[in-house]
């Protein structure tokens, strides 16, 4: 055994790390933050492992150690879980497969205790094989309807032509269907023996007694002879392409390069690079292909380093006829970092933000276990991560050059796309190698110019104090305080990691939109960081990275407003610029057409997302009149006519101390805070808010409404639902209950409708609130031919849920899986912030969230019966469907 001190960022944590007799590695880190564990077992074997006749069986395998053991049930695994009040899931990479579940602490052992069980002795029931033959082909079809897998899949197909990394990680429909009994459990033998896997936990627990646990539950596991036995893939000497066509809206480019391994030193360097080349705002291709070229709609990058070289990639939206254009100028930009060195500023900028990101993944225990694991199954030693920061801390910008040159050179880029077939576009390997030669000969004719970042003139921050009164000093940790003009603040000090979380929200979002309007307040908030009266669009997001910070406007059904992320040394130039975005925001016409064209764009690249289009097909047949039925992001109509006049009014109608909400939490000083808010708003002018002009009640429907919309996909989706609550309901947490006895893995639906009649692979209930009654739904998606026995089956669930209260450990067991995920979300200081502002908001008390569980723990079962009839009327129900 080997107990070590790991350095972060001047904390250090002692990981418990111990190597048993038959090969089975601990990996441990405490964490006495929050009373939250996470536990994963890591098999060490992906879908990259699979043998001829195997693919797909990797995948396939983790779906079958939810389908019972020799002491669980078919949904007793998950259902063990839930009922303990946790959560737990699983997922298959091209390398390793994960199997996680996440707890309150004193379920530490439960999770371990289940985990182990469904990995050790799994039944493989053939019947319980063909039934999950049929959600994963289900799952296959769900990614077939989904743009960016559809072309991932044929990019990775073409760049690994040897490699496995080339096939599909779920594998094609006819190989899953062939598995049987006798493939499933030749696999598990072969991989899942104790040398072969590690397990992992951070939280809440006593590392010696879990470490007793696992050694006792791994008694008598014996060592395999599992070999990992990997093609190497060939350097590439020439530009490679596809070009696939389906019947999508919107058109996407990936343009591919090789890259590094996970342990690589190199890795780190394309990380960096990435980061600033197209990862953030004031990254490369942002400003200049998007931003200041406009040629594509979305764009960014990424350096994908698993176990093998991965790839360097660059992800596009972009209108069908700006296509070769796009691919002209990523090759330009990446012919640049090819020849010219990076600004030192650039480099700096990544490096903080690289840093920073450091304390925003210790708020988590499924953050803090997730690196443990991956640093050690693919960086070859849980300690690989200290030299990942260590040659992060010393990387030049000549040490960028050098790997742009070495991966990133034009005969080794596997250029995609992914044409709709309405397209009128004519492309060919030739056109498209002639528009990125041209992208190269434009970066040695035109050296780089940065785009203006600088800032203007303009009006700046008043200066000034604000008095605050503190009206509660403290409450359940809560410091309240009223600020002047009839804005409320509350700050919740967490010390568990350096980093702050403001949430600033005001009553609007869909409630303050018209048809002639939707979606405005979408376009306000999302136009609030696009420069203000001082800085450019390109300036500010540059002095938001430089404090490794991030500025989001937000909007919703209720509410919009302003997010900061920061870690605690930055706070005081960060909360400067929070306040500058919403106090001075530019609306400048230029930076107005950019939001317009990309929001345009989003509507059109919405049209391929199916769920989302039957939800949105739910809430305008369910409402007829009310705000709710329209779309948040708006409409074409309503976004083409958005210009300053109507952004300043909705600004000054809405964007007032009246109105307004703060929340704070993290480490951070409450009577400090206060203060710095207090002065930084003190130009923010009263407003005439919402509360006196909000939309009239709309009564919910007396008889059955349905929507049709066609599509040619491969799965249908199907909306079921109801008239739901508004977020100052009594009956809120009952409903909660009910939704929780439907969803979930040991959920009706889940149990019913996936596990025995096989019908899907997404199926779900959920009740979604408003500062006005929302709606309570359940939702499933499956291939169209069995659209009406899940329309029945759902059906059948419902009648169900209203023909008798649920079983006592049934009741229990839904209660407890709400608490204690409740508790394991609040980890992270912007959910605190974000319920504190909220919450303030709508009138239910800054501490609400912290008494959720008491609410929840005094719902009764005949709460139970009285609100599910209430809320599910079968004769008014209103059904959505997107189908063929």
């Amino acid at each position: 055994m080997s107990p070590a001190m790991s350095k972060r960022g001047g904390v250090s944590d002692k990981v418990h790390h111990e190597v048993l007799s038959n090969g089975l590695t601990l990996l441990f880190r405490e964490s006495h933050a929050s009373p939250v564990a996470d536990v994963q077992i890591w098999a060490n074997v992906g879908s990259a492992d699979e043998r001829k006749h195997e693919a797909g069986l990797a995948h396939f395998f983790e779906h079958m150690l939810f389908k019972g053991t020799e002491r669980r049930g078919v949904g007793e695994v998950a259902g063990e879980i839930e009922g303990a009040g946790g959560r737990i899931n699983a997922y298959t990479s091209f390398d390793v497969t994960v199997y996680y579940a996440t707890v309150p602490s004193d379920a530490t052992f439960t999770a371990i205790d289940v985990l182990v069980d469904a990995i050790r002795h799994s039944i493989f029931d053939p019947v319980e094989i063909d039934r999950e033959i049929e959600v994963v082909l289900e799952e296959i079809r769900r990614s077939e309807d989904s743009p960016a897998h559809v072309l991932s899949d044929a990019v990775f197909r073409e760049h690994y032509q040897k490699h496995r990394y080339g096939l599909p990680i779920l594998g094609p429909a006819e190989s899953v269907a062939s598995f049987d009994r006798k493939k499933v459990t030749r696999f598990w033998k072969r991989w899942y023996t104790p040398n072969n896997m590690v397990v992992v936990a951070a939280g809440d627990f006593d590392s010696k007694k879990l470490a007793k646990q696992v050694k006792a539950q791994f008694k008598g596991a014996k060592r395999g002879d599992a070999e990992r036995k990997r093609v190497r893939e060939p350097r590439q000497k020439g530009m490679r392409s596809v070009v696939v066509k389906r019947p999508f809206e919107r058109m996407k480019l990936d343009l591919t390069w090789p890259s590094a391994a996970f342990r690589d030193e190199d890795a780190t360097y394309l990380d960096l690079l990435s980061f600033l080349f197209g990862e953030a705002e004031s990254s490369r291709l942002v400003r200049r292909v998007r931003e200041h070229e406009g040629l594509v709609d979305r764009i960014d990058s990424s350096s994908y380093t698993p176990y093998d070289p991965g790839v360097f990639s660059i992800n596009i939206d972009v209108e069908d006829r700006q296509s070769l254009d796009a691919i002209r100028a990523c090759a330009r930009e990446v012919e640049r970092l090819r020849s010219e060195p990076v600004g030192a500023d650039e480099l700096e900028r990544a490096r903080a933000n690289f840093l920073a990101s450091e304390h925003f993944e210790r708020e988590t225990v499924s953050g803090l276990a997730s690196k443990l694991g991956n640093f050690h199954l693919l960086g070859g030693d849980w300690r690989s991560e200290e030299r990942y920061f260590e040659t992060l801390a010393k990387t030049r910008v000549e040490d960028l050059q050098k790997v742009a040159k070495k991966y990133l050179a034009p005969e080794a880029l596997t250029l995609g796309m992914l044409l709709p077939e309405s397209s009128s576009v004519k492309v060919n390997r030739r056109s498209l190698e002639r528009a990125v030669q041209q992208g190269i000969d434009d970066a040695h004719a035109r050296p780089s110019v940065p785009p203006r970042l600088d800032g203007k003139t303009g009006t700046k921050r008043a200066n000034g104090r604000a008095k605050s009164s503190k009206t509660r000093k403290k409450r359940d940790a809560i410091h309240s305080y009223a600020l002047d003009g009839g804005a409320e603040l509350h700050v919740q000090p967490r010390k568990n990691a350096p980093v702050v979380a403001v949430r600033a929200a005001f009553l609007g979002g869909l409630l303050a939109q018209t048809p002639e309007t939707a979606g405005l307040c979408h376009f306000l908030s999302s136009t609030w960081t696009r420069g203000t009266e001082r800085l450019s669009s390109g300036a500010l997001a540059r002095a938001v990275e430089d404090l490794a910070a991030e500025i989001d406007g937000f909007s919703g059904r209720s509410s919009l407003g302003l997010t900061l992320d920061v870690a605690t040394d930055q706070l005081a130039p960060s909360l400067d610029l929070f306040a500058e975005v919403l106090l001075h925001p530019g609306f400048e016409a230029e930076e107005i057409e950019k939001q317009r064209r990309e929001t345009l764009a989003t509507i059109e690249r919405l049209e391929d997302q199916l769920a989302q289009q039957a939800f949105a097909l739910f809430a305008r047949t369910h409402f007829e009149s009310h705000p709710y039925r329209l779309p948040m992001i708006g409409t074409r109509e309503s976004v083409a006519s958005f210009d300053e006049a109507a952004l300043r009014s909705h600004q000054a109608r809405l964007i007032g101390r009246r109105n307004l909400a703060i929340g704070v939490a993290g480490d951070v000083d409450p009577d400090e805070i206060a203060a710095k808010l207090s002065e930084r708003l003190v130009g923010l002018p009263e407003g005439a808010g919402l509360r006196d002009a909000l939309p009239a009640l709309e009564a919910p429907p007396d008889s059955i409404r349905k929507g049709l919309l066609h599509k040619d996909r491969a799965q249908a989706h199907l909306v079921m639902g109801f008239r739901g609550l508004s977020v100052d309901d009594d009956d809120r947490p009952s409903l909660d209950v009910i939704s929780q006895l439907l969803a979930g893995q040991s959920g009706r639906l889940f149990l019913e409708l996936r596990d025995k009649q096989s019908l899907a692979y997404s199926v779900n209930a959920m009740s979604v609130e408003g500062f006005a009654p929302g709606y309570f739904v359940v939702y499933i998606a499956t291939a169209p031919e069995k659209l009406e026995a899940a329309r029945s089956g759902m059906l059948a669930e419902l009648t169900r849920l209203l023909d008798g209260p649920p079983d006592a450990r049934e009741f229990e067991e839904a209660r407890r899986n709400l608490i204690g995920n409740h508790a394991i979300g609040q980890q992270r200081n912007a959910g605190h912030a974000a319920h504190l502002a909220l919450d303030a908001l709508y009138g239910l008390g800054a501490g609400s969230h912290l008494h959720y569980g008491e609410r929840v723990g005094a719902v009764t079962r005949e709460d139970i019966m009285r609100v599910a009839r209430r809320i599910v009327r079968l004769d008014a129900y209103t059904e959505a469907v997107v189908a063929p």
